[in-house]
């Protein structure tokens, strides 16, 4: 049994941010939801003008790193090679972006799509 996991992204498919009341055009690649691989990890990409609202994760860790162009949260934008870490029951967000914005994201367990709540 391999104890590795190889993930070439260009081959996930991206699929609409499945979080309530996002706006514009926001995806998320998920390249890892197997926990006994590590956190859950996803790249969210934005297009310009996206958001995702203000929320929080009631049970999760999240740390996203800024991959490239303007990623906004709470009205101050953040550039390529920022970090965020964010403790369960945080309020954060809104997340835009003017310019369009990728970013990677990793969540511990539950994942990304199982802990997701509007603020």
């Amino acid at each position: 049994m391999s104890v590795t996991q190889t993930v070439e992204v260009s081959k996930i498919e991206a699929i609409p941010a499945p979080f309530p009341k996002t706006k514009g055009n926001a995806t998320l690649k998920v390249l890892n939801s197997d926990q006994s691989l590590g956190p859950a990890v996803a790249l969210l990409t934005m297009e310009p003008g996206s958001e995702v609202p203000r929320h929080l994760h009631e049970r999760t860790t999240e740390m996203s790193y800024v991959l490239d162009g303007d990623f906004i949260s709470e009205g101050i934008s953040y550039p390529k090679g920022t970090v965020f870490n964010i403790k369960p029951n945080t309020i954060h967000g809104p997340h835009t972006t003017k310019t369009g914005c990728t970013v990677l994201v990793t969540f511990s367990y539950p994942s990304v799509l199982d802990d997701f709540k509007l603020a």
